[in-house]
């Protein structure tokens, strides 16, 4: 009995290190009966399950098949492939990405793959929001009894005036090869930008008991033929004095951009999903180009005796100037994927410029020009300067801070805050004279070391192709 027992352990330990196809029900007989079905109140029903090998290799075949198992195609019509539902949970999508070198899944992507835009090119299309922050101190109206300022030209009054305006581009892709992974973004491209705001004026008026802080004594109006023969007369107790403000901004580009080391945020790197295995989740690219600015500043100051601006002793001072920018600029950008379809990006630029600065200052009313008064250099001469075209230095700095949307591998939203400076530009602010208006010369050499400041938001959208 002894001997009996130790052959049936024995056989039993070689059944179970034979491996799992040995232990499969072939429907022979068994050296061991199966043990009775329990119950199934007893929440563990037990049935025969089919052999199978698709745990075994396609090189070994098991002891219970004679031949390689069929494949899907080799089915008939009424015979369907099989698999336990154990195999099902164990390889999932996201699991076979992982595996191919990806750590997050790609299916989310419409088209089964992350940022696969091609390489054609792109077009994009931003609305702007954006004011210009002024300099403060200069008040050019105060009340005639106690002195109190009236009008401030500072950004309280005329700086936190916001203007729209678009923004558009596009680009042509070339230099294939992309990122790393699954991205399918492109090396280089080739970019044209626009962007610029809609002219707009602001107008603040003071009424009653008004005075000039500037001194317009070295002018006279309608050749003395009226009351107010001295310039000065129309901006000394006056009924209304009133300032305009308005300025224009335009912005051409012409651009190399490329993306290096993981999805960066220029080209078609702005479109598709950006799963983590694009040389991970940071990527950065570089920008370098022309760029050619417009920027024009205009300042008018009213004085007028009367509420009626058409009345002939009223005045103006008008000061305007005009920059054109030419230059070349250079730039780069990090990008961050938060989610497979949400990206963080940061832009800088920073240019250098030959500026072409023109201006124009004049005195003027419904019956002409105000002329230098006699006696001075000058004399009866129209207050009319306008200035050739200057040359001088000049800078720029653009920062863009926003987000991506992805929609689609062609489709993205983006998002985000602008700040754009300039610096060696000829502004209204820093070129308003005071006094000595007889001066036609000193007032033809424009002030060209002013600072423009623009800063906003934007949102738009990304299409690639």
């Amino acid at each position: 009995m002894k001997c009996h027992c130790a052959r049936g352990a024995s056989l039993a330990i070689l059944l179970a290190v034979a491996g799992t196809a040995w232990c499969q029900d072939t429907g022979l007989p068994s050296l061991f009966p199966l043990p009775p079905l329990p119950p199934v109140a007893s929440g563990f029903p037990v049935s025969r399950a089919a052999a199978t090998d698709a745990l075994w290799g396609q090189e070994q075949i098991s002891p219970v098949q004679s031949s390689p198992v069929q494949s899907p195609a080799q089915l008939s019509p009424m015979q369907g492939p099989t698999q336990s539902p154990l195999q099902k949970d164990l390889i999932s999508p996201d699991y076979s990405s992982a595996m191919k070198g990806g750590y997050e899944s790609c299916s989310t992507c419409n088209g089964g793959g992350c940022n696969r835009c091609g390489c054609g090119g792109y077009v994009y299309a931003n609305a702007l929001v954006m004011n210009s922050p002024k300099q403060c101190g200069f008040v050019p109206s105060v009340d005639s009894i106690t002195g109190n300022q009236r009008i401030n030209y500072c950004s309280n009054e005329f700086g936190n005036i916001w203007r729209g305006g678009f923004e558009l581009g596009a680009g042509w892709c070339f230099g294939n090869g992309g990122c790393n992974g699954c991205c399918g973004c492109c090396n280089n491209a080739l970019e044209l930008v626009y962007w610029g705001l809609f002219p707009t004026t602001t107008t603040v008026t003071a009424l009653d008991d008004t005075n000039a802080t500037i001194n317009f004594g070295d002018l006279t109006y309608n050749n003395g033929t009226v009351a107010n023969a001295n310039a000065n007369t129309a901006f000394q107790g006056d009924e209304l004095q009133r300032v305009s403000e308005s300025f224009a901004f335009n912005s051409v580009e012409a651009n190399i951009v490329g993306n290096c080391g993981g999805c960066g945020p220029f080209g078609c790197g702005m479109c598709g999903c950006c799963c983590g295995s694009c040389g991970g989740r940071f990527g950065w690219g570089y920008t370098a180009g022309f760029r050619y600015i417009n920027f024009f500043d205009r300042f008018i100051f009213t004085g007028d005796p009367t509420f009626d601006l058409s009345n002939p002793a009223a005045l103006n001072y008008q000061v305007a100037t005009t920059n054109n920018l030419f230059g070349f600029q250079l730039g780069g950008g990090l990008q961050y994927c938060v989610t497979d379809r949400f990206r963080a990006f940061v832009i800088g630029k920073a240019g250098v410029y030959d500026n072409s600065v023109t201006a124009l200052q004049r005195v003027y009313g419904t019956q002409g020009n105000a002329v230098v008064a006699a006696g001075l250099p000058n004399a009866g001469q129209d207050f009319v300067v306008r200035t050739a075209p200057m040359s001088t230095l000049a800078m720029s700095g653009q920062i863009d801070i926003g987000g991506r949307w992805s929609i689609c591998n062609n489709w993205s939203l983006q998002a985000g805050y602008r700040v754009l400076g300039l610096a060696g530009v000829a502004t209204t602010d820093t070129n308003i004279h005071t006094q000595n208006f007889h001066d036609i010369q000193g007032i033809a050499t424009v002030n060209r070391c002013g600072t423009f400041l623009l800063q906003g938001v934007f949102a738009g959208a990304t299409y690639c192709f």
